[in-house]
Protein backbone atom coordinates (compact mmCIF):
# COMPACT_ATOMS: atom_id res chain seq x y z
CA UNK A 1 0.00 0.00 0.00
CA UNK A 2 1.01 3.59 -0.42
CA UNK A 3 1.35 5.66 2.23
CA UNK A 4 1.32 9.53 3.20
CA UNK A 5 1.30 11.65 5.84
CA UNK A 6 -1.14 14.49 5.88
CA UNK A 7 -0.90 17.60 8.61
CA UNK A 8 -4.57 17.84 10.62
CA UNK A 9 -6.10 20.76 9.58
CA UNK A 10 -3.65 21.85 6.84
CA UNK A 11 -4.75 24.22 3.91
CA UNK A 12 -5.05 21.86 1.15
CA UNK A 13 -6.23 22.33 -2.27
CA UNK A 14 -8.43 19.72 -4.15
CA UNK A 15 -5.79 19.27 -6.65
CA UNK A 16 -2.81 18.49 -4.47
CA UNK A 17 -5.42 15.79 -2.49
CA UNK A 18 -6.22 14.02 -5.77
CA UNK A 19 -2.36 13.46 -5.84
CA UNK A 20 -2.78 11.24 -2.98
CA UNK A 21 -6.51 9.66 -3.66
CA UNK A 22 -8.77 9.42 -6.24
CA UNK A 23 -12.25 11.40 -6.55
CA UNK A 24 -14.52 8.69 -5.36
CA UNK A 25 -12.16 8.32 -2.52
CA UNK A 26 -11.83 12.39 -2.38
CA UNK A 27 -15.95 12.12 -1.93
CA UNK A 28 -16.17 9.32 0.58
CA UNK A 29 -13.96 11.39 3.26
CA UNK A 30 -15.67 14.75 2.76
CA UNK A 31 -19.06 12.35 3.43
CA UNK A 32 -17.69 11.13 6.71
CA UNK A 33 -16.51 14.63 7.68
CA UNK A 34 -12.91 13.70 7.70
CA UNK A 35 -12.32 16.16 5.20
CA UNK A 36 -13.82 19.39 5.57
CA UNK A 37 -14.33 22.39 3.28
CA UNK A 38 -12.83 25.30 4.28
CA UNK A 39 -13.92 28.84 1.69
CA UNK A 40 -11.60 27.05 -1.10
CA UNK A 41 -9.53 24.81 0.45
CA UNK A 42 -9.60 21.94 2.08
CA UNK A 43 -8.65 20.06 5.78
CA UNK A 44 -8.35 16.86 7.55
CA UNK A 45 -10.44 17.02 10.20
CA UNK A 46 -8.23 13.62 11.64
CA UNK A 47 -5.41 12.76 13.83
CA UNK A 48 -4.99 8.74 13.51
CA UNK A 49 -4.49 6.43 10.06
CA UNK A 50 -6.86 6.39 7.34
CA UNK A 51 -7.14 3.35 5.01
CA UNK A 52 -9.08 3.66 1.75
CA UNK A 53 -8.72 2.32 -1.90
CA UNK A 54 -5.40 0.48 -1.18
CA UNK A 55 -3.65 4.08 0.33
CA UNK A 56 -2.46 4.57 3.88
CA UNK A 57 -2.95 8.20 5.18
CA UNK A 58 -1.08 9.03 8.34
CA UNK A 59 -2.64 12.24 9.65
CA UNK A 60 -0.95 13.98 12.35
CA UNK A 61 -1.76 16.84 15.08
CA UNK A 62 -1.50 19.95 13.70
CA UNK A 63 1.17 21.07 16.73
CA UNK A 64 3.72 19.15 14.60
CA UNK A 65 5.36 21.29 12.03
CA UNK A 66 5.73 19.70 7.88
CA UNK A 67 8.37 17.88 8.02
CA UNK A 68 10.06 15.24 5.94
CA UNK A 69 11.29 12.84 8.67
CA UNK A 70 7.68 12.28 10.84
CA UNK A 71 7.94 8.73 11.31
CA UNK A 72 8.92 8.96 15.21
CA UNK A 73 6.60 11.69 16.27
CA UNK A 74 3.65 9.45 14.54
CA UNK A 75 4.40 6.68 16.04
CA UNK A 76 3.96 8.51 19.52
CA UNK A 77 0.91 10.05 18.03
CA UNK A 78 -0.86 6.85 18.20
CA UNK A 79 0.50 5.45 21.10
CA UNK A 80 -0.93 8.46 22.89
CA UNK A 81 -4.42 7.77 20.98
CA UNK A 82 -4.32 4.07 22.01
CA UNK A 83 -3.39 4.82 25.53
CA UNK A 84 -6.40 7.08 25.62
CA UNK A 85 -8.47 4.56 24.17
CA UNK A 86 -7.59 2.02 26.63
CA UNK A 87 -8.24 4.25 29.88
CA UNK A 88 -10.95 5.87 28.37
CA UNK A 89 -13.42 3.44 26.07
CA UNK A 90 -14.72 0.13 26.62
CA UNK A 91 -14.60 -1.57 23.02
CA UNK A 92 -17.47 -2.77 22.02
CA UNK A 93 -19.20 -3.81 18.41
CA UNK A 94 -22.05 -5.30 19.28
CA UNK A 95 -25.24 -3.23 17.36
CA UNK A 96 -23.39 -1.83 14.37
CA UNK A 97 -24.61 -1.85 11.10
CA UNK A 98 -22.26 -2.87 8.35
CA UNK A 99 -21.04 0.76 7.19
CA UNK A 100 -19.98 1.12 10.95
CA UNK A 101 -17.93 -1.90 10.99
CA UNK A 102 -16.22 -1.32 8.02
CA UNK A 103 -15.41 2.24 9.25
CA UNK A 104 -13.84 0.25 12.30
CA UNK A 105 -12.22 -2.57 10.96
CA UNK A 106 -8.76 -1.96 11.79
CA UNK A 107 -9.44 -0.91 15.13
CA UNK A 108 -10.90 -4.18 15.81
CA UNK A 109 -7.58 -5.86 13.84
CA UNK A 110 -5.34 -4.00 16.52
CA UNK A 111 -7.56 -5.07 19.02
CA UNK A 112 -7.68 -8.37 18.04
CA UNK A 113 -4.02 -8.65 18.41
CA UNK A 114 -3.16 -6.66 21.83
CA UNK A 115 -5.92 -9.20 23.09
CA UNK A 116 -4.06 -12.16 22.31
CA UNK A 117 -0.51 -11.05 23.10
CA UNK A 118 -1.92 -10.29 26.61
CA UNK A 119 -4.52 -12.97 26.92
CA UNK A 120 -4.04 -15.75 24.36
CA UNK A 121 -6.56 -17.50 22.21
CA UNK A 122 -10.28 -18.29 22.72
CA UNK A 123 -10.43 -21.38 24.78
CA UNK A 124 -13.09 -23.78 25.63
CA UNK A 125 -12.36 -25.97 28.89
CA UNK A 126 -14.00 -29.25 28.82
CA UNK A 127 -14.42 -31.16 32.61
CA UNK A 128 -13.79 -34.93 32.41
CA UNK A 129 -15.45 -37.15 35.00
CA UNK A 130 -14.50 -40.81 35.31
CA UNK A 131 -14.11 -43.38 37.45
CA UNK A 132 -11.12 -44.02 39.28
CA UNK A 133 -9.74 -41.76 36.83
CA UNK A 134 -6.01 -40.12 37.24
CA UNK A 135 -7.77 -36.82 37.89
CA UNK A 136 -8.84 -35.13 41.35
CA UNK A 137 -11.26 -36.91 43.52
CA UNK A 138 -15.19 -35.13 43.21
CA UNK A 139 -15.78 -36.30 46.87
CA UNK A 140 -19.21 -34.67 46.92
CA UNK A 141 -19.80 -37.15 43.55
CA UNK A 142 -18.28 -39.83 44.91
CA UNK A 143 -20.35 -39.61 49.08
CA UNK A 144 -23.40 -39.02 46.89
CA UNK A 145 -23.38 -41.75 44.45
CA UNK A 146 -21.05 -44.52 45.42
CA UNK A 147 -22.21 -47.10 47.92
CA UNK A 148 -19.43 -47.56 50.46
CA UNK A 149 -18.09 -49.93 52.45
CA UNK A 150 -19.04 -49.76 56.20
CA UNK A 151 -16.27 -51.00 58.70
CA UNK A 152 -16.46 -50.43 62.58
CA UNK A 153 -18.90 -47.53 61.43
CA UNK A 154 -16.90 -45.94 59.03
CA UNK A 155 -17.56 -45.92 55.69
CA UNK A 156 -14.93 -46.89 53.17
CA UNK A 157 -14.71 -46.39 49.21
CA UNK A 158 -13.28 -48.68 46.78
CA UNK A 159 -14.49 -46.82 43.59
CA UNK A 160 -14.12 -42.52 43.13
CA UNK A 161 -15.40 -40.24 41.04
CA UNK A 162 -12.67 -38.32 39.23
CA UNK A 163 -12.37 -34.90 37.21
CA UNK A 164 -9.99 -33.37 35.51
CA UNK A 165 -10.02 -30.47 32.99
CA UNK A 166 -8.77 -30.64 29.17
CA UNK A 167 -8.43 -27.14 26.74
CA UNK A 168 -9.89 -28.27 23.77
CA UNK A 169 -7.18 -27.30 21.36
CA UNK A 170 -9.30 -28.28 18.13
CA UNK A 171 -12.60 -26.14 19.56
CA UNK A 172 -14.39 -24.40 16.61
CA UNK A 173 -14.57 -21.13 17.81
CA UNK A 174 -10.93 -21.49 19.50
CA UNK A 175 -9.70 -22.09 15.54
CA UNK A 176 -11.78 -19.17 13.99
CA UNK A 177 -10.33 -16.80 16.44
CA UNK A 178 -6.79 -17.82 15.92
CA UNK A 179 -7.72 -17.42 12.12
CA UNK A 180 -8.67 -14.00 12.51
CA UNK A 181 -5.95 -13.15 14.72
CA UNK A 182 -3.30 -14.24 11.64
CA UNK A 183 -5.44 -12.94 9.32
CA UNK A 184 -6.00 -9.10 11.09
CA UNK A 185 -1.94 -9.80 11.51
CA UNK A 186 -1.49 -9.92 7.63
CA UNK A 187 -3.47 -7.10 6.59
CA UNK A 188 -2.00 -4.98 8.96
CA UNK A 189 1.78 -6.04 7.91
CA UNK A 190 0.48 -5.55 3.74
CA UNK A 191 -0.58 -1.73 5.27
CA UNK A 192 2.84 -1.78 6.69
CA UNK A 193 1.06 -0.44 10.29
CA UNK A 194 2.79 -3.68 12.39
CA UNK A 195 6.07 -1.76 13.31
CA UNK A 196 3.60 1.67 14.14
CA UNK A 197 1.01 -0.03 16.60
CA UNK A 198 3.82 -1.61 18.14
CA UNK A 199 2.93 -5.04 17.05
CA UNK A 200 4.28 -8.39 16.25
CA UNK A 201 3.33 -10.24 13.41
CA UNK A 202 1.23 -13.45 14.17
CA UNK A 203 1.39 -16.60 12.25
CA UNK A 204 -0.95 -19.21 14.12
CA UNK A 205 -3.31 -20.55 11.62
CA UNK A 206 -3.27 -22.22 8.36
CA UNK A 207 -7.02 -22.22 7.86
CA UNK A 208 -8.66 -19.96 5.53
CA UNK A 209 -12.43 -18.48 5.92
CA UNK A 210 -13.61 -21.14 3.70
CA UNK A 211 -12.54 -23.92 6.16
CA UNK A 212 -15.39 -22.79 8.71
CA UNK A 213 -18.02 -22.69 6.47
CA UNK A 214 -20.05 -20.38 4.51
CA UNK A 215 -20.50 -16.48 6.38
CA UNK A 216 -23.93 -16.93 7.04
CA UNK A 217 -23.33 -20.08 8.93
CA UNK A 218 -20.00 -18.77 10.56
CA UNK A 219 -22.31 -15.80 11.99
CA UNK A 220 -25.06 -18.14 12.85
CA UNK A 221 -22.48 -20.05 15.00
CA UNK A 222 -21.14 -17.30 16.49
CA UNK A 223 -24.91 -15.73 17.78
CA UNK A 224 -25.21 -19.20 19.27
CA UNK A 225 -22.17 -19.62 21.32
CA UNK A 226 -23.11 -16.35 22.31
CA UNK A 227 -26.13 -17.27 23.88
CA UNK A 228 -24.76 -20.11 26.04
CA UNK A 229 -21.52 -18.25 26.33
CA UNK A 230 -21.43 -15.61 29.96
CA UNK A 231 -17.84 -14.73 30.64
CA UNK A 232 -17.10 -11.21 30.18
CA UNK A 233 -14.19 -11.21 28.01
CA UNK A 234 -15.03 -14.42 25.78
CA UNK A 235 -18.64 -12.18 25.01
CA UNK A 236 -16.47 -9.82 23.91
CA UNK A 237 -14.24 -11.81 21.40
CA UNK A 238 -17.06 -13.69 19.73
CA UNK A 239 -19.26 -10.11 19.57
CA UNK A 240 -16.41 -8.41 18.08
CA UNK A 241 -15.50 -11.56 15.31
CA UNK A 242 -19.11 -11.53 14.66
CA UNK A 243 -18.66 -7.65 13.61
CA UNK A 244 -15.00 -8.20 12.28
CA UNK A 245 -16.40 -11.54 9.92
CA UNK A 246 -19.74 -9.56 8.92
CA UNK A 247 -17.35 -6.24 7.94
CA UNK A 248 -14.60 -8.19 6.33
CA UNK A 249 -15.46 -8.28 2.98
CA UNK A 250 -15.29 -4.48 2.51
CA UNK A 251 -11.56 -4.98 2.17
CA UNK A 252 -12.50 -5.90 -1.56
CA UNK A 253 -14.61 -3.24 -2.33
CA UNK A 254 -14.26 -0.20 -4.57
CA UNK A 255 -12.54 2.71 -2.06
CA UNK A 256 -13.24 1.18 1.17
CA UNK A 257 -12.80 3.25 4.40
CA UNK A 258 -11.78 2.16 7.40
CA UNK A 259 -9.97 4.61 10.45
CA UNK A 260 -8.22 4.62 13.70
CA UNK A 261 -7.70 7.70 15.44
CA UNK A 262 -9.88 10.47 16.06
CA UNK A 263 -11.45 13.71 14.98
CA UNK A 264 -11.53 15.38 17.99
CA UNK A 265 -7.67 15.14 19.04
CA UNK A 266 -8.39 18.00 21.89
CA UNK A 267 -10.30 16.00 23.93
CA UNK A 268 -7.11 13.79 24.26
CA UNK A 269 -5.05 17.01 24.69
CA UNK A 270 -7.14 17.49 27.74
CA UNK A 271 -6.68 13.94 29.23
CA UNK A 272 -2.68 14.48 28.91
CA UNK A 273 -2.80 17.39 30.82
CA UNK A 274 -5.70 16.74 33.68
CA UNK A 275 -3.33 13.31 34.15
CA UNK A 276 0.04 14.82 34.52
CA UNK A 277 -0.91 18.35 36.48
CA UNK A 278 -2.94 15.95 39.07
CA UNK A 279 -6.54 17.30 38.06
CA UNK A 280 -8.26 17.32 41.59
CA UNK A 281 -11.90 18.35 40.75
CA UNK A 282 -13.16 15.08 41.35
CA UNK A 283 -11.81 14.29 44.72
CA UNK A 284 -13.37 14.54 48.01
CA UNK A 285 -12.50 17.10 50.29
CA UNK A 286 -11.68 14.81 52.63
CA UNK A 287 -8.80 13.59 50.64
CA UNK A 288 -7.24 16.83 49.91
CA UNK A 289 -7.31 18.61 53.04
CA UNK A 290 -6.66 16.62 56.51
CA UNK A 291 -8.62 19.29 58.56
CA UNK A 292 -11.87 18.07 56.45
CA UNK A 293 -14.50 15.05 56.43
CA UNK A 294 -16.34 16.56 53.57
CA UNK A 295 -17.04 13.73 50.66
CA UNK A 296 -18.08 17.12 48.35
CA UNK A 297 -16.02 17.54 45.42
CA UNK A 298 -14.18 20.87 43.75
CA UNK A 299 -16.34 20.43 41.07
CA UNK A 300 -19.48 20.44 43.50
CA UNK A 301 -19.10 24.25 44.28
CA UNK A 302 -19.50 25.37 40.59
CA UNK A 303 -23.43 26.38 41.46
CA UNK A 304 -25.79 25.00 38.74
CA UNK A 305 -27.83 27.80 36.39
CA UNK A 306 -31.53 28.13 37.51
CA UNK A 307 -34.67 28.61 35.53
CA UNK A 308 -36.93 30.27 37.92
CA UNK A 309 -40.64 29.58 35.47
CA UNK A 310 -44.19 29.95 36.11
CA UNK A 311 -43.79 25.66 36.06
CA UNK A 312 -41.56 25.42 38.78
CA UNK A 313 -37.68 25.59 39.52
CA UNK A 314 -35.14 23.67 36.88
CA UNK A 315 -31.27 23.68 37.82
CA UNK A 316 -29.33 22.86 34.41
CA UNK A 317 -25.49 21.61 33.81
CA UNK A 318 -23.03 24.15 34.30
CA UNK A 319 -19.88 24.77 32.71
CA UNK A 320 -16.69 22.55 33.89
CA UNK A 321 -12.63 23.73 34.22
CA UNK A 322 -10.60 21.20 32.61
CA UNK A 323 -8.73 20.55 35.63
CA UNK A 324 -8.16 21.93 38.80
CA UNK A 325 -4.65 21.70 41.27
CA UNK A 326 -2.75 23.08 44.07
CA UNK A 327 0.57 24.76 44.19
CA UNK A 328 2.64 26.36 46.68
CA UNK A 329 -0.36 27.67 48.63
CA UNK A 330 -2.29 28.49 44.97
CA UNK A 331 -5.02 27.57 43.66
CA UNK A 332 -4.55 26.63 40.30
CA UNK A 333 -7.15 26.40 37.45
CA UNK A 334 -5.53 25.51 33.99
CA UNK A 335 -7.70 24.62 30.26
CA UNK A 336 -6.17 22.41 28.44
CA UNK A 337 -6.65 24.38 24.81
CA UNK A 338 -5.76 22.57 21.62
CA UNK A 339 -4.89 25.62 19.61
CA UNK A 340 -1.80 26.60 17.18
CA UNK A 341 -2.02 30.34 17.95
CA UNK A 342 -1.16 32.06 14.67
CA UNK A 343 0.86 35.77 15.51
CA UNK A 344 2.11 38.02 12.36
CA UNK A 345 0.82 41.74 12.24
CA UNK A 346 -2.44 40.22 14.00
CA UNK A 347 -2.98 37.36 16.04
CA UNK A 348 -5.42 34.25 14.71
CA UNK A 349 -6.26 30.72 15.58
CA UNK A 350 -6.24 32.10 19.56
CA UNK A 351 -9.26 31.28 21.94
CA UNK A 352 -12.70 33.08 21.96
CA UNK A 353 -14.08 35.41 23.93
CA UNK A 354 -16.52 33.06 25.62
CA UNK A 355 -13.27 30.78 26.69
CA UNK A 356 -11.29 33.52 28.49
CA UNK A 357 -14.50 34.69 30.22
CA UNK A 358 -15.18 31.22 31.46
CA UNK A 359 -11.50 31.02 32.54
CA UNK A 360 -12.47 34.49 34.96
CA UNK A 361 -15.98 32.97 35.76
CA UNK A 362 -14.26 29.69 37.30
CA UNK A 363 -12.00 31.88 39.66
CA UNK A 364 -15.40 33.40 40.56
CA UNK A 365 -16.85 30.91 41.44
CA UNK A 366 -14.24 29.03 43.95
CA UNK A 367 -13.84 32.72 45.31
CA UNK A 368 -15.69 31.77 48.85
CA UNK A 369 -13.88 28.23 48.54
CA UNK A 370 -10.53 29.94 48.29
CA UNK A 371 -10.82 32.10 51.47
CA UNK A 372 -12.01 29.29 53.30
CA UNK A 373 -8.65 27.53 52.70
CA UNK A 374 -6.33 30.62 52.94
CA UNK A 375 -4.90 29.65 49.40
CA UNK A 376 -2.20 32.36 49.15
CA UNK A 377 -3.99 33.38 45.51
CA UNK A 378 -4.87 32.16 41.69
CA UNK A 379 -2.84 31.25 39.40
CA UNK A 380 -5.00 31.06 35.53
CA UNK A 381 -3.65 29.39 32.55
CA UNK A 382 -4.41 28.36 29.11
CA UNK A 383 -2.10 25.06 28.30
CA UNK A 384 -1.49 24.59 24.75
CA UNK A 385 0.42 22.24 22.44
CA UNK A 386 4.17 23.55 20.53
CA UNK A 387 6.50 20.85 18.80
CA UNK A 388 9.39 22.91 20.89
CA UNK A 389 10.72 21.21 23.38
CA UNK A 390 10.81 23.68 26.97
CA UNK A 391 8.29 25.35 28.10
CA UNK A 392 7.08 29.23 27.37
CA UNK A 393 4.65 31.36 28.84
CA UNK A 394 3.64 33.67 25.99
CA UNK A 395 1.91 36.15 28.54
CA UNK A 396 -1.35 36.77 29.35
CA UNK A 397 -5.02 37.84 28.06
CA UNK A 398 -6.98 40.40 30.03
CA UNK A 399 -10.41 41.33 29.95
CA UNK A 400 -10.02 44.61 31.75
CA UNK A 401 -13.83 44.84 33.37
CA UNK A 402 -13.08 41.63 35.17
CA UNK A 403 -9.55 41.85 36.23
CA UNK A 404 -10.69 44.99 37.63
CA UNK A 405 -12.90 42.92 39.72
CA UNK A 406 -9.98 41.12 41.56
CA UNK A 407 -10.22 38.45 39.26
CA UNK A 408 -6.83 36.92 38.05
CA UNK A 409 -5.30 37.65 34.00
CA UNK A 410 -5.20 34.25 32.21
CA UNK A 411 -1.48 32.77 31.49
CA UNK A 412 -0.63 31.48 27.91
CA UNK A 413 1.30 28.87 28.57
CA UNK A 414 3.19 26.77 25.70
CA UNK A 415 4.20 23.21 26.68
CA UNK A 416 6.31 20.88 24.75
CA UNK A 417 3.79 17.96 23.37
CA UNK A 418 6.15 15.59 22.70
CA UNK A 419 7.44 15.57 26.50
CA UNK A 420 3.83 15.22 28.04
CA UNK A 421 2.73 13.07 25.22
CA UNK A 422 5.92 10.78 27.03
CA UNK A 423 5.31 11.49 30.35
CA UNK A 424 1.49 10.49 29.77
CA UNK A 425 2.77 6.94 28.00
CA UNK A 426 4.94 6.15 31.00
CA UNK A 427 2.08 7.47 33.76
CA UNK A 428 4.62 10.47 34.98
CA UNK A 429 3.93 13.58 36.37
CA UNK A 430 4.94 17.00 36.26
CA UNK A 431 5.65 19.55 38.74
CA UNK A 432 4.10 23.02 38.29
CA UNK A 433 7.23 24.64 39.21
CA UNK A 434 8.27 23.67 35.34
CA UNK A 435 5.99 25.55 33.77
CA UNK A 436 7.00 28.86 34.30
CA UNK A 437 4.18 30.61 36.15
CA UNK A 438 4.44 34.08 36.51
Amino acid sequence: MNTKYIQELKHYSKAEILEIIDEKSFDKLLKYAIITKDECSFQFKFVGVIIIDEVVLNCYPKYIPNKDNIEDDFKQTVRVIKKYNSLNEEIDYQNENLEDISFNLLSMMVFFLEDYFENGVYTNIQNILEINGNGEIDWNRTVNYTDPIIKDNKPYYINFHTKYKINDLFDYFRLLHEYVITDCSRRLEKAGLIDLFDLTPVEISPHEQDDFGEITQILENLEKELNVEFMTRKRKLLRSMHSYLAGKNSFSNENYLTVFGTDSYHVIWEDICKRIFRDQLDKPLRELFEDSHSSKKLIDFIKKPVWHLTEGDFKVDTFRPDLITFWNDYFVIFDAKYYKLKISEKLEKQPGLSDITKQYLYELAYRDFIKKYKFKGVKNAFLMPTYDSKVENKGYVEIGILHDLGLENIQVIMLPARKLNRFYLENKKMKISNINLE
